[in-house]
């Protein structure tokens, strides 16, 4: 599993090599955090120097951010479009509904007197759709990678679309949902793949290219055209 440390608020992944000498930082094009360390640097000694270069984080994270593809907030009208997969669906507006927001297979159904919280709704739906849908895919490419999650989570990860935590769960962002399926899969992949290789070193991407050799087209179609998907943004897009 890959080691994390918690400090501000803020996710870092922490990668230790026997052949560092010093501490460092980066923040990746996509807005991961990672801290480069000496293998036996203690965690305490880490998260010290870490808080020291929070200010620096911020700012990084800031101007990221600003250069981020901006998208559109939805209205929550009829006739606008949200994505499910990949796949647009249009946007109706009803009276008298049984619950605040459904979906009939052909449209999204929003109750008039929930739009107020009509985005709340959304993630809730895509949540409770998702959790679904991802443990289903999540077992199937399991069979591929030869890895196998002891559970998937579905929630808000900030900027991340995946993450590897302990005990092998897996995390996905509800956002993905939006996404098609060839784009999910690559994520999904990639998680799997975490649950044995925990850094992104040769064997992990050899891995990743038995399962989808076809990989690198998928890593750049996520970086640079996964963000028209998105009705529901996130705070900038992670490189995987």
């Amino acid at each position: 599993m890959s080691e994390t440390l918690e400090v501000g608020g803020l996710t870092f992944e922490v990668r230790r090599s026997p052949r560092r000498q010093t501490l460092g930082l980066t923040v990746d094009r996509g807005g991961e955090l990672r801290i480069h360390a000496p293998e036996n640097t203690p965690e305490q000694e880490l998260a010290r120097w870490t808080r020291s270069k929070l200010l620096w984080v911020h700012r990084a994270l800031a101007r990221k951010e600003a250069l981020a593809p901006k998208v559109r907030a939805p209205e929550f009208v009829s006739g606008e479009n949200f994505s499910y997969l990949g796949q647009n669906y249009r946007l109706k507006i009803v009276r008298d509904a049984a619950e605040p927001l459904c979906f009939d297979g052909n449209y999204f159904l929003l109750a008039e007197d929930a739009r107020g919280e009509a985005e709340a709704h959304f993630r809730r739906w895509y949540i409770r759709t998702g959790r679904c849908w991802l443990s289903e895919r999540t077992t199937a490419l399991a069979r591929r990678t030869g890895t196998d999650a002891s559970r998937i989570a579905v929630q808000d990860l900030g900027f991340r679309w995946g993450s590897c935590g302990k005990n092998g769960i897996l995390f996905f962002n509800w956002r993905l949902l939006q996404l098609p399926v060839r784009l999910i899969d690559y994520i999904i992949v990639h998680e799997l793949v975490h649950l044995r290789e925990p850094h992104h070193n040769p064997e992990f991407w050899q891995a990743i290219d038995r399962v989808l050799p076809m990989w690198r087209q998928l890593k750049d179609a996520l970086r640079s055209d996964g963000a028209r998907f998105l009705v529901f943004g996130m705070d900038a897009l992670r490189s995987l």
